[in-house]
């Protein structure tokens, strides 16, 4: 017991004030009829002679937000809740700030009492947002109601806010408040690790809209940013086949779902929106999809133009051959003699058409044994590679697939996988393999279904298409080459062409003609001219250099005779 001296003044102060409401249902009628009363009018009246603007909710939270919160947040115990219904104070300024908050202060000539103070506009919150937060207490309904301050460039009140997509940090902080802790949001230690990444990502993101982070940082994260049309996220395969009900249910799959829809759904146009964009994609890849894992459409293009120049650069016949590519020529019927009239067509520029028909699905090319065919093939792909670059929109990406390097490197090959164990030898990862096929348009160069037909043979004699279960992909267009004379009739048809006459284009290559050997054997010579030219220059101050130019020349003419002579047995 303490005696009390009327002669002084004291100043009660609580560490943690609540509400005193008998129910939830008390608590919202407290509130409102605080929010609408006298006292609080009086309050905004004066604030709104400074320009501050002073937005009020249109309705309390619905009991199904509060009774969430109540649970997670307050266990069970709903007096400690005071933002059923708050004040946003938006300012132009700091200095309007201040003077808000200088209002507010004076809550006693309004009849009320400032009953909390807390200062985040200066110092970090628990989520880095910035404000300045003042519960005041109204004697009038006996509760509190809550204030806060902040500024309009940093608000994300909808309706206010200057920041694109504005409701994203708080959606995102929904999700994470209701995470539930012991069970790790359904994914044990993993749903704890993502969860504590949340929070991280929440920090940043408010750090970059409150303007906690440096400015050159900010800029740093913008100036990544590449709008997801053009990246093609990738689905989670941890969403596969999950219903929403279940989604819903698990909190680890509903963040991944909500970041992925954002990813594919935001796209801003400013600074600092591209920077939380960012912020957001280095989640996703890190956390959700994993760094050793494409997580784009631009990704998967990546790691196949690698393997495809690790593939060219390994086999130096095929190098040599692309650096000298003539165009071939060719018919819809095989090559008989040059004696018979008759005159091929442009191969590439056939096979454009073919790709640009909507009618045409498949293209059987035939050729004779070294006519060109994977020679052909891998100089389309990269055709169709600059095509892609142009505009990954229009155009789907290319896939050469060698049938004998693919059965060669498995013993017993799945052909139902087919597809997929050849992207896995391009070092596509298996992990992502359902949203790829689902979600990248591809054009399958098939190489060389001659060299495999006696092992395929064995197991079935179906359509290649069904064998290999390619109409599980994605596929715009099948190119797919065999020697010529190695299937009977019977076989092609049954194999490659099945019950897809109509949809499928037979090409076969020609051999060279005069023309074609004129041209190839004056671009070699100016390879080789050009090749002499820089040895020369590097081996300038080498005593043998005259000698290995000499040697070189040698070399050339000889071969140039030896395609003479071989053009003169064609002719004849």
């Amino acid at each position: 017991m303490y005696s009390i001296d009327s002669n002084r003044s004291y100043e009660l102060k609580a560490e943690k004030i609540r509400q005193h409401a008998s129910s939830l249902e008390d608590l919202r009628e407290r509130s409102e009829h605080a929010m609408n009363g006298e006292e609080m009018q009086r309050l905004i009246t004066e604030l709104e002679k400074y320009e501050i603007t002073v937005v009020k909710p249109a309705k309390l939270k619905d009991n199904k937000r509060l009774l969430e919160k109540i649970k997670h947040d307050y266990n069970h115990d709903f007096n400690q809740v005071f933002d059923i219904g708050r004040f946003t104070i938006l300012c132009d300024n700091e200095m309007k700030l201040q003077t808000a908050v200088a209002v507010m202060k004076k809550a006693g000539e309004f009849h009320m009492i400032v009953s909390e103070d807390k200062d985040y506009f200066y110092k970090q919150s628990k989520t880095h947002h910035r404000f300045h937060n003042i519960k005041l207490y109204v004697p009038e309904y006996d509760v509190y109601v809550e204030m806060q301050a902040t500024l309009k460039n940093f608000t994300t009140l909808e309706n206010y806010s200057v920041v694109e997509n504005p409701t994203l940090s708080h959606h995102l902080y929904e999700i994470l408040r209701c995470w539930p802790i012991q069970s790790g949001g359904g994914d044990s230690s993993h749903g704890g690790i993502l969860r504590q990444a949340g929070d991280q990502i929440l920090m940043q993101m408010n750090d970059i809209l409150c303007e906690w982070m440096d400015e050159t940082l900010v800029d740093k994260l913008a100036n990544r940013y590449v709008g997801s049309k053009q990246l093609g996220i990738l689905k989670p395969p941890q969403l596969k086949e999950q219903t929403q009900s279940i989604i819903h249910k698990v909190s680890s799959l509903k963040l991944m779902s909500f970041v992925y829809d954002q990813l594919c759904s935001f796209a801003p146009t400013q600074t600092k929106g591209k920077a939380i964009y960012m912020v957001l994609f280095d989640f996703f890849k890190k956390h959700i999809i994993g760094e050793a894992h494409p997580a784009t459409c631009q990704e998967v293009a990546a790691i196949l133009q690698m393997q495809q120049k690790h593939e060219i650069n390994q086999d130096l016949a095929l190098s040599q051959g692309l650096h000298l590519y003539i165009p071939l020529q060719g018919n819809n019927y095989p090559h008989i003699s040059f004696a018979v009239k008759g005159k091929g067509y442009d191969c590439h520029r056939r096979m454009i058409k073919f790709l640009e028909d909507s009618k045409a699905s498949v293209c059987v090319l035939q050729g004779s044994s070294g006519s060109g065919k994977s020679l052909f093939c891998r100089h389309l792909e990269n055709f169709l590679w600059r095509k892609y670059h142009n505009d990954s929109q229009k155009h789907s990406m290319p896939v050469y697939i060698s049938f004998a390097k693919c059965y060669g490197h498995h013993q017993r090959i799945d052909e139902k996988e087919m597809i997929s164990q050849a992207l896995q030898l391009k070092r596509i990862s298996k992990y992502m393999m359902e949203s790829i096929r689902d979600q990248i348009s591809f054009i399958f160069i098939l190489d060389g279904f001659d060299e495999i037909f006696d092992s395929y043979s064995k197991r079935h004699q179906l359509f290649f298409i069904n064998a290999f279960h390619l109409q599980q992909w994605k596929a715009t267009k099948i190119i797919i080459t065999c020697r010529s004379n190695v299937l009977h009739d019977q076989d092609i048809k049954i194999t490659l062409i099945g019950n897809n006459a109509r949809k499928t284009m037979m090409m076969y290559l020609w051999p060279f003609s005069n023309e074609q050997m004129g041209h190839y054997i004056e671009k070699f010579v100016k390879s080789q001219n050009t090749t002499n030219y820089i040895n020369s220059n590097i081996k300038s101050k080498n005593k043998n250099k005259n000698r290995n130019s000499n040697y070189n020349n040698i070399i050339i003419i000889i071969i140039i005779i030896i395609i003479i002579i071989i053009i003169i047995i064609i002719e004849k």
